[in-house]
């Protein structure tokens, strides 16, 4: 129930954080937060990460629905068992923020993306918290599969 609830939660600031951007900040303006290390701004992306694929706008969107798909099947597998709980909350952050895309995809055509982190080599890249979540839960898989296959390894020896 707990990973459902991250999820929910995830989905849920994300969702109201894009709906706050949409209604109060206009494209092309810029506002610094936190001493400037942060600047949230509003920039739409029809295509995935860095617009790659823009203009094949259905591709996107089917590919996405499929990929999501699958990871929530897994979750569904995975979410009655005992242990994996890393697993676990790696699959409820990401699909927390995927949805929360995905809604954006399916409604406005786009994901609303709204700010950027003011370091010089990737203050140009603009992303949203979603992508925040999908890539932290993404690691968050990855070490549980690395720390998963380290003990299949030992016991194998």
């Amino acid at each position: 129930m707990v990973f459902i609830l991250i999820t929910l939660a995830v989905f849920l600031l994300d969702s109201n954080l894009k709906n706050y951007i949409e209604h109060n900040i206009r494209i092309g303006e810029s506002r610094k937060i936190l001493n400037g290390k942060i600047t949230l701004k509003k920039q739409y992306n029809k295509g995935f990460c860095f617009n790659i694929l823009e203009k094949k706008v259905d591709l996107v969107k089917r590919v996405t629905a499929i990929v999501f798909g699958i990871v929530v099947l897994l979750f569904i597998i995975i979410l009655p068992c005992k242990k994996k709980r890393l697993m676990k909350l790696g699959l409820s952050l990401c699909i927390g923020g995927g949805a929360s895309n995905i809604k954006d995809r399916f409604t406005r055509g786009e994901v609303l993306d709204y700010f950027s982190i003011n370091i010089k080599p990737i203050e140009h890249i603009v992303f949203n918290l979603a992508d925040i979540f999908i890539f932290i839960g993404s690691a968050i898989i990855l070490m549980s599969s690395l720390i998963r296959s380290k003990d299949i390894i030992e016991t194998i020896e």
